[in-house]
């Protein structure tokens, strides 16, 4: 059986490898046109996540994932913006020993390069997915930009919120603006910046909130392992663009900012919080612009089941939510959950769509959990 996964962020590559250890026959297509971007902050991956990527990865992957992790942090905290504490919960303990079924926190473009490692021979950068079409006998025919085509006996996106296979296969399907931008930045993590960064925010994550719907989450990401020396370890070959412990801040703002560039955006971030304490804008002008990103904030809308067939979806395509701590683990559980259904189906002569509703059965019902968890935890909701 041939699947081609149109997404190369985490879940795809995650699929990628789960099916490859299975010994199905895999294609990943990811519009970009070279495996690493600038992007990737620090995201918090949940147990049901580490426990999907082990499952998923070859173990010397896996383990190199957890080599660079984060440094654990132990609790969560939430300041006012003159810095005074209003919360703190305790989560967890940094001493204890990571395992596959740890929670995690790693940085996005170092998990992402050891996603797409040992993937190179069915990955193809620069194929831009434009639609599909079912063929008679439940095969299905992916189209790209380039004019190129593949079938494949399933199609999964993993192409993210704004999914164009989704578009096509649920066009009923709703992902909402909420209308707040989120400025990413990472601040590279001098003795300087550490001075300067609350004691809370680099032992763990930390939000601080304050009044016309601003809010700054602010934690800390360093390394338990230089990623390079990992990587000669475990003998991948992998190259990391870049290795610093930094600060990662993402502030949350109702004002339209995407026509600025990386300086502007920080800038921008400077000036919303200059009513709050001074060490918070010094941090974000010390931020390497070139880190410095916007993205909307969108939530997705429960989707009734549809009927199963040869196209399917995984992670931000089917369920986006809002930034929460949440949504990475779920697309990776996606992933390892969809590569289970499909080897159990094969082993036991089952036709595919047996397999692929039971998949979307369940990942519906987990899945939108989650959304409406991350909105209760953003403060989107009062259920």
């Amino acid at each position: 059986m041939h699947v081609a996964i149109i997404g190369g962020g985490l879940a795809g590559p995650c699929l990628a490898h789960g099916l490859q250890r299975a010994g199905f026959q895999v294609t990943l297509h990811e519009r970009d046109p070279e495996p690493a971007r600038g992007q990737g902050y620090r995201i918090h991956i949940a147990s049901e996540g580490n426990r999907a990527l082990h499952d998923c990865l070859p173990e010397h992957l896996h383990r190199l994932v957890l080599a660079t992790a984060g440094t654990p942090g132990s609790g969560v905290t939430i300041f006012a913006g003159d810095l005074t504490v209003i919360n703190r919960f305790v989560v967890n303990d940094p001493a204890a020993e990571l395992t596959p079924d740890s929670g995690i926190s790693v940085d996005r473009l170092t998990l992402r390069t050891i996603l797409l490692a040992e993937l190179e021979k069915v990955t193809r950068f620069g194929s831009e997915f434009t639609g599909f079409e079912v063929l008679p006998g439940d095969r299905v025919r992916a189209r790209f930009a380039d004019g190129a085509v593949q079938e494949a006996d399933l199609l999964v996106a993993a192409d993210g919120s704004m999914s164009r296979v989704r578009r096509q296969l649920l066009p009923h399907a709703r992902v909402v603006d909420l209308g707040m931008r989120l400025i990413f930045g990472k601040t590279p993590l001098t003795g300087e910046v550490a001075a300067i960064t609350p004691a809370e925010s680099l032992d763990g994550f930390s939000t601080v909130v304050g009044s016309g719907g601003r809010f700054m989450p602010l934690a800390g990401h360093q390394f338990r392992r230089d990623p390079r020396e990992a990587a000669a370890e475990v003998r991948s070959g992998l190259e990391f663009t870049d290795t610093r412990d930094y600060v990662m801040w993402v502030l949350g703002t109702p004002d339209d900012v995407s026509a600025l560039d990386g300086a502007g955006l920080r800038d921008a971030a400077r000036e919303r919080v200059a009513d709050w304490h001074p060490h918070l804008g010094e941090i974000i002008r010390r931020a390497d612009p070139a880190t410095v990103r916007t993205a909307s904030m969108r939530t997705s809308e429960p989707v009734k089941p549809w009927p199963s067939g040869p196209v399917t979806l995984v992670g931000d395509a089917i369920h986006c939510m809002v930034p929460a701590g949440i949504g990475a683990a779920v697309a990776l559980r996606d992933a390892a959950l969809l590569t289970r259904r499909l080897t159990d189906a094969r082993d036991r002569g089952l036709p595919l769509v047996e397999a692929v509703h039971a998949y979307e059965a369940e990942m519906l019902q987990y899945g939108f959990e989650a959304v409406a968890a991350a909105a209760k935890q953003a403060g989107l909701t009062t259920a």
